[in-house]
């Protein structure tokens, strides 16, 4: 097999993208986007050539179904949560603003209102902590729900999270160590977390689904045992299915098994930064897996496309953890009637615009933050060495006039 780079050549991907001749940006615009879209091209033949062998090897593996028919709308919680990525960035330290928004299908309470946004402010010197303090934010919210459904205060089918439910913890922080950063730390109680909630889920037969929308994992061609596709699952999955399909990927402990056998196969034939790639996925899984004693492990993955035509076609990759009362297949069923043209739950849709950080609310935060530093130290020149912006020739992008 050619040692050849999907998209890059013969080179590393390092050494293509940090090789390139200046020009006037229209001869970028003619010259190289067409370039781009040959080497492209050039990748991904094998793929245009076997889109009917692909759907072949799906169904003969059972894997290729269609969407059934909706048999009940179930109740839902959905939610998703945002960060400032970067952090407002201050002299004396990173701010930090973690939102968290949520709808509720179904007969709201006092506990859980039919919507809400809520937000926390953090002053920060690492911006690293907000992704896996947004994801704290996430469950411990899903776990309060859960444990107010096991009170008998709340009533939901299925809660609808825009992100992953398998945790994305970097294999770096996945094992334990006594003296961890702070960041290390966030990550384990993600992990932590994880497992309540997946305890708890299958304690009140409660449905979880996560909706992944940045899918660039290839584990479809490792399923298939397929190692000439070289285009992620989404992309390929938007090519390969028809509306109404849906791909069955089976659990994350299915998907582990696969993997080892695929990088057994495979490994030595496929280039080093692919090996490299499947066997840092491979690792990530497996430790996650144990780390949150296999009850991740269970997690099902899927992909499908609605009925309905979205923009760009676009398929839709799921994490689905199933109850007793919806199993894969309803849910999926489901999902895909709920789907909008934007390719993703509408339910999803809704709390993604509620978590939108505008930049007034920014320039609020810092000033507000500013003001209270001043009285509390009685200093305002102190106050602004601390509150001041670090970039002023930035202060329109954060609502200063």
């Amino acid at each position: 097999m050619s040692k050849e780079l999907p998209y890059f050549g013969e080179v590393s991907e390092e050494e293509y993208l940090t090789s390139f001749e200046e020009e006037p940006l229209t001869l970028v615009v003619l010259k190289g986007i067409s370039e781009e879209a040959d080497r492209i091209a050039r990748a991904l033949q094998a793929t245009l050539k076997e889109k009917e062998v692909i759907r072949g090897k799906l169904k003969e593996l059972g894997r290729l179904k269609e969407i059934p028919k909706v048999a009940r709308k179930p109740t839902y919680l959905a939610l998703d949560t945002g960060f400032t990525s970067p952090p407002l960035e201050l002299i004396g330290g990173k701010l930090l603003i973690v939102i968290r928004s949520h709808i509720l299908q179904g007969e709201a309470t006092e506990a859980i209102p039919p919507a809400s946004s809520v937000g926390f402010v953090k002053f920060v010197q690492d911006e690293a902590v907000g992704k896996p303090l947004s994801k704290v934010v996430e469950r411990k919210f899903i776990k309060d729900v859960l444990e107010l459904k096991k009170a008998g205060k709340v009533d939901v089918d299925l809660i609808l999270v825009d992100g992953e439910i398998f945790p994305r913890v970097p294999p770096g922080y996945v094992v334990r160590k006594k003296r961890s950063s702070t960041v290390a730390k966030l990550y384990g109680k993600v992990l932590d977390l994880t497992h309540e909630i997946l305890e708890l889920a299958d304690e009140t037969d409660t449905a979880l689904v996560g909706i992944v929308k940045r899918a660039y994992g290839r584990d479809v061609p490792v399923v298939i045992d397929s190692p000439e596709i070289v285009v992620n699952d989404k992309a390929l999955a938007t090519y390969v299915l028809e509306p109404g399909e849906w791909i069955d990927l089976e659990t994350y402990s299915d998907i582990a098994y696969y993997l080892g056998e695929f990088i057994r196969k495979h490994g030595e034939e496929l280039p080093a930064e692919q090996a490299t790639a499947l066997n840092n996925r491979l690792a990530w899984v497996v430790a996650v897996m144990r780390a949150s004693d296999y009850l991740t492990s269970a997690i099902r993955v899927a992909i499908y496309k609605a009925e309905l035509p979205t923009y760009f076609m676009a398929a839709t990759k799921v994490e689905v953890w199933p109850s007793n009362d919806l199993t894969a297949e309803e849910i999926i069923a489901y999902l895909s009637s709920i789907t909008g043209v934007n390719g993703v739950p509408h339910p999803i849709d809704v709390v993604d615009a509620m978590c939108r950080l505008r930049k007034d609310v920014l320039h609020l935060t810092q000033q507000q933050l500013q003001s209270e530093l001043a009285k509390k130290l009685n200093d305002p020149h102190l106050a602004t060495s601390i509150a001041g912006l670090t970039n002023p020739e930035k202060m329109h992008k954060v609502g200063f006039k």
